[in-house]
């Protein structure tokens, strides 16, 4: 018995070890991204008109580029707040930043990660190499050396599900919903509103697929779910905010949960379509991820006008 409790406790150990790297691999990258290119996309955004498309594009590269969805909300929300930007075009930036999140997924779910000690040794050297040169160059390499040191989080948190007794945890965990996709997507959102990342949710995922300790079917209903909670942190950002952060945080939960309750009636189409996309199991989360962002955008798009003009019932003037 004392054998089986040292175990748990080591599992867990490199567990909680795993996700602290990740979540500051993940925010270091975060930062050194947003250094290099944040007054660049403060100044694209400041020339949208009502060009839906290149709303979206930007929406999507720009969340890309500063790997932070949550970050782009900040930058949309003082910008429409100094009226350099509508809501309109607001919304679809916020649309597309739900598919630009998700390059983080991608990148995660790759055998780039086993490589994460020469990403971190390659970043490192370059970040040194800035310091002599210009802080473009600093920022860069810190930013690669951030993503290594994520990689090396994920593949610590990937090994302490290798453990017997992690197993045997998570098969207990997952029991409550599997088979059932609701209970999954409740699982899902709950889990990703504790944590406020749907980043570490979907790692936690990816990281159960490559062991094989989760199937195709829960994976998408855990990560659908986690596309709802990640709502909450914009909602605990607006508390003592304006309406319009209040109108943007509704208007993306309404987004998210819509899409959401729109794909239920073709899960079982969705899933065979995905075990298709590729013979991994963690790059079908990841696929998973991506197609669900642009299934829910290519259902809403006819009904962009009326979302609108719900959203803005509630704000004192048109804006």
């Amino acid at each position: 018995m004392s054998i089986v409790i040292v175990l748990g406790e080591v599992a867990m150990l490199l567990f909680l070890t795993g996700l602290f790297f990740f979540l500051a691999g993940l925010e270091g990258s975060k930062k050194s991204l947003t250094k290099l290119a944040l007054k660049r996309v403060e100044l694209l955004l400041k020339k949208l008109s009502d060009n839906n498309l290149l709303s979206l594009l930007v929406g999507v590269v720009s969340t890309a580029i500063l790997q932070s969805s949550s970050g782009l909300t900040v930058i949309v929300i003082s910008l429409i707040e100094s009226g350099y930007l509508a809501l309109k075009p607001a919304v679809l930036i916020i649309m597309g930043a739900n598919i630009g999140t998700t390059l983080t997924v991608h990148l995660i779910s790759l055998p780039i990660i086993s490589y994460y000690s020469c990403i971190i040794i390659s970043g490192l050297v370059v970040a040194i190499i800035g310091l002599f040169v210009n802080k473009k160059v600093f920022f860069g390499g810190l930013s690669l050396f951030c993503f290594g040191t994520a990689f090396a989080g994920l593949h610590l948190m990937t090994a302490s599900f290798d453990l017997a007794s992690s197993r045997n945890i998570i098969y207990n965990l997952l029991a409550f919903s599997r088979g059932n996709y609701l209970k999954g997507i409740l699982l899902g959102a709950l889990a990703t509103g504790i944590v406020q990342s749907s980043s570490v949710i979907t790692a936690i995922t990816v990281s159960l697929a490559r062991v094989n300790l989760i199937n195709l079917s829960d994976a998408i209903a855990v990560t659908l779910g986690s596309n709802i909670g990640t709502c909450i942190t914009g909602f605990l950002a607006s508390i003592n905010a304006s309406i319009f952060s209040k109108r943007l945080a509704w208007g993306h939960l309404l987004f998210n949960f819509i899409g959401v309750l729109v794909l239920l009636p073709v899960i079982k189409p969705f899933i065979f379509l995905l075990d298709s996309t590729n013979t991994s199991l963690a790059r079908q989360v990841a696929n998973a991820h991506t197609l669900f962002n642009i299934y829910n955008l290519i259902i809403f798009l006819p009904f962009l006008n009326t979302f609108i003009s719900v959203l803005r019932r509630g704000l004192n003037g048109d804006i």
